[in-house]
C-alpha cells in the first residue's frame, strides 16, 4: 500500500500590499472640490446624490463634480488595474480636494 501524502493550503487568499502613504484630508470642506465616483452598481448614485445635496445645504462654497456626469465612462467597476488606474488618472484631472465614491449593489 503506497503512503498517503497531505499538502496543507491556507485558503484564507491574504494577499500582502505595501504599505501605502494617506493623504492628509482638508479640515473643512468649504470652498473645497468633492468629487463624487459612482462605480454603476444600483442605487449608487441616489446615495451620492443624497450626499451632493447635503453637502450643498451644509458646506458654504463647496463645488460637487458627479463622476457619472463628466466621466461617464467611468461609471463601471472593473478588476482591470489598469482601467483603474486610468479612471484615478481621469478623476485627478478635476483637482478635487476628495473624492467620495460609492460602491452600492
Amino acid at each position: 500500500m503506497e503512503e498517503q501524502k497531505w499538502s496543507l493550503i491556507n485558503p484564507e487568499g491574504v494577499v500582502n500590499l505595501p504599505k501605502l502613504k494617506i493623504n492628509p484630508h482638508p479640515e473643512s470642506l468649504e470652498n473645497k472640490t468633492v468629487f463624487l465616483r459612482w462605480n454603476g452598481k444600483h442605487n449608487g448614485d441616489v446615495f451620492l446624490e443624497r450626499i451632493a445635496q447635503l453637502l450643498a445645504e451644509k458646506v458654504r462654497g463647496v463645488k460637487v463634480i458627479k463622476s457619472w456626469e463628466v466621466l461617464p465612462e467611468t461609471g463601471t467597476s472593473s478588476r482591470n488595474t489598469l482601467k483603474s488606474q486610468e479612471f484615478v488618472g481621469k478623476i485627478a484631472g478635476f483637482k478635487p480636494d476628495l473624492v467620495i465614491a460609492s460602491q452600492a449593489d
